[in-house]
């Protein structure tokens, strides 16, 4: 791969500075005789622009604090039009990632332009992969507050992109220092949120270039018309039969093969997806995504990588609610609308459903049986939703590990991948290889039983060995 040429931050500054100027907004001024896109030049509502952090909240996050502090240095140098939230660098076995979080809006005016977060990506980019890191991938996104939950204010990427180096480094010098680059740079996330605010929104003045094919722009399927669309078509059996569906169950994979499968919950998740399929691609292994269809929407192109990849790809509900708390037309949405998104973005069909929580009911079951699909459980259990030690997920992933078993990990933690290749070289020191799902069926897995029967499997992937 051609790397970049030695840069110094002199250098570096005078090209993020182009990038930036090249691309002033236009003025009020400019777009005050264009009536037609009057009614999207409005201020966005005072909610969207509430301070997510307050003035001496750290921007670095502390996983690669040498390689953040690097980044940041360089944008606080830069004309920057967004207020800089956070920079996090992380590091598997040599692989760098980087994630470059803006909040949404114009420092001084809090309006929302297109040109200016674009040329703040551009900038984002141009410092992430400067000559002085060797960061393999960057994500950028421009947020504003979301619904409060559990853990604090909540963030909404209103938009975003995701790039690998090796994509940024074949555009021509010219591309790379202007936020043109933005427009040719895999599938870039501007959410209609964003849109309906931003004046230089080209679908509202055709003097401007359209954004790209590619971009993403369709409203979150959870908050809109199709989300409503879904909720009212639903059903949870086709009409006119009383027969009580078999129910697919996989508890774990075929014992004559010695294949295990790894699967991830929870995202696609900026910074660590890309650390994960790059641990996954160096040591040439599949994995299985069970994604959550909203984070999906919100991230488009990480979701295209793990299809690319190879990786076999799950439905892990809409909303990450649990289902046995839903009604069944709240079942059906949840996985209808995940289902939605994954062949929207990758042409595929997901056959495996992880329920939250790996709780089921008879309605979760007869909803994935209309549907044809696999509820999908596990044998081993991370446990690293709670950041544990690298350790203490290995161990839980390695002990009683055996041939058809099925490992739960999530996505939303650094120590999870570090814990990855440690993983994968345990198993194939035990003459285990990792596998997708459609691999490991065998006779009696996935199990094909009544409703009924269903219902008294044990859950959460918990069976005892004699019932295997």
């Amino acid at each position: 791969m051609r790397q970049l040429a030695p840069l110094t931050i002199i250098t570096i500054l005078v090209l993020l500075a182009t990038a930036a100027g090249s691309t002033q907004p236009e003025s009020a001024e400019a777009t005050d005789s264009l009536s037609h896109i009057a009614l999207h030049r409005s201020q966005p509502p005072a909610e969207l622009l509430v301070p997510l952090e307050d003035d001496q909240a750290q921007v670095v996050k502390g996983l690669c604090v040498a390689d953040e502090s690097a980044i940041v240095s360089l944008l606080r140098s830069a004309p920057l039009y967004q207020r800089l939230l956070r920079v996090a660098v992380g590091e598997v076995e040599g692989q760098k990632a980087a994630l470059v979080k803006f909040q949404a809006g114009d420092q001084l005016t809090g309006q929302f332009r297109l040109a200016a977060m674009e040329a703040d990506a551009s900038t984002a980019l141009a410092a992430a992969f400067s000559a002085d890191t060797d960061i393999s991938h960057v994500d950028v996104w421009s947020v504003v507050p979301s619904e409060p939950n559990a853990g604090g204010q909540s963030h909404r990427p209103v938009f975003s992109l995701s790039t690998a180096r090796s994509s940024y480094l074949v555009l021509p010098d010219s591309i790379r220092s202007s936020p043109q680059v933005v427009r040719r740079l895999g599938v870039v996330r501007y959410d209609p949120l964003l849109l309906d605010y931003a004046p230089d929104n080209p679908s509202h003045n055709s003097v401007l270039a359209p954004l790209p094919h590619t971009a993403y722009t369709k409203p979150l399927v959870g908050y809109g018309a199709d989300w409503q669309h879904i909720l009212a078509s639903n059903g949870l059996l086709p009409e006119n039969t009383s027969a009580e569906p078999v129910a697919s169950v996989m508890l774990h994979g075929t014992r004559r093969q010695r294949r295990v499968a790894i699967t991830i919950d929870d995202g696609p998740c900026p910074l660590l997806t890309p650390l994960i399929l790059q641990v996954l691609d160096r040591y040439q292994v599949v994995a299985n995504f069970f994604v959550v269809g909203e984070k999906a929407e919100q991230y488009p192109q990480l979701l295209r990588d793990i299809a690319q990849a190879g990786h076999l790809i799950g439905n892990h509900t809409y909303h990450h609610r649990r289902l046995s708390e839903l009604s069944a037309q709240e079942i059906a949405a949840e996985l209808d609308a995940c289902q939605t998104i994954i062949g929207r973005l990758t042409g595929q069909v997901a056959r495996y459903l992880r329920p939250p929580g790996g709780n089921y009911t008879a309605d979760v079951l007869r909803c994935a049986s209309v549907r044809s699909q696999t509820v999908t459980l596990w044998t081993h259990n991370a446990g690293d939703w709670g950041n544990p030690p690298v350790s203490a997920i290995v161990q839980r992933c390695l002990a009683g590990i055996r041939p058809g078993s099925i490992i739960l990990m999530h996505g939303g933690d650094i120590n999870s991948v570090r814990a990855l290749p440690l993983i994968i070289r345990a198993l194939r020191a035990r003459g285990l290889e990792p596998a997708t799902l459609s691999q490991m069926h065998g006779p009696n897995c996935p199990q094909l039983i009544p409703v009924d029967a269903a219902l008294h499997l044990p859950q959460n992937g918990w069976q005892p060995d004699e019932a295997k």
